[in-house]
């Protein structure tokens, strides 16, 4: 039986489709600043802290959301989707969380047949950083929370009144999806993408997705960060 996501009451945001888009494109801007940043980085050979910079990088995530929602309508965060949820939505998140693990490990499989990953091994990463736990708490901690407030109560939120719920979670995700930059990861990311923007039409809260998007992290990160010190082969 389909589900009922439609949300007759989703709350009104003051933002419109011209701003989110104006946003996003802000958004591009800074992601390809950051990109030739990370170029020089790596061509000057400069001794920068990954962990950090990832930190840094995410946290600007939210001047898109913060300048064309926050100082531009004068509304405060909870238009954003920072809200309080029934607990009920947990559990629909986890339910579509273990959906979407059993698609990653067939996913996984798949791409094993001709040898490749779905993610970029971190385990070497974690081994050469010095201080590693700035790595965890931007990835596990930092990451979930901006990434939901820009693509979800912001980027979805603000495509929603005139694209549609669909439409707008579609795009949203793809956004989420493309971001990344792991073109064999992209599915199971984009998948991600539509479970997040599908908790918070049902409950008009940003803050389940962020839980799924922490455990979801918690759990890769964690399983790296473990590896690393171990000397085991991987």
């Amino acid at each position: 039986m389909a589900l009922p996501v439609e949300q007759v009451d989703a709350p009104h945001v003051p933002w419109t489709t011209r701003d989110t888009w104006l946003g996003v494109a802000l958004f591009v801007l800074w992601l390809l600043a950051g990109m030739a940043l990370a170029l020089l980085i790596r061509v000057l050979e400069l001794n920068v802290n990954q962990g950090l910079f990832v930190a840094v990088a995410e946290l600007v995530f939210l001047i898109p959301a913060w300048w064309f929602a926050v100082r531009k309508y004068g509304v405060g965060w909870q238009a954003l989707g920072l809200r309080s949820f029934k607990g009920s939505m947990l559990g629909l998140g986890c339910g579509l969380m273990i959906l979407s693990t059993l698609f990653n490990a067939a996913y996984g499989l798949f791409l094993g047949l001709f040898g490749l990953r779905t993610q970029v091994d971190l385990v070497p990463v974690f081994a050469d950083l010095s201080y590693p736990w700035i790595l965890l708490i931007a990835g596990m901690v930092i990451a979930p929370v901006v990434e939901e407030i820009f693509f979800r109560g912001f980027v979805f939120a603000g495509l929603r009144p005139r694209y549609g719920w669909q439409k707008a979670a579609v795009i949203s995700a793809a956004l989420f999806a493309v971001i990344h930059f792991q073109p064999t990861a992209m599915i199971p990311i984009f998948i991600l993408g539509l479970i997040f923007a599908l908790l918070y039409q049902r409950s008009n809260s940003i803050w389940p997705a962020i839980i799924m998007h922490f455990a979801t992290n918690t759990l890769g990160l964690g399983a790296a960060y473990l590896l690393s010190t171990m000397d085991v082969p991987v």
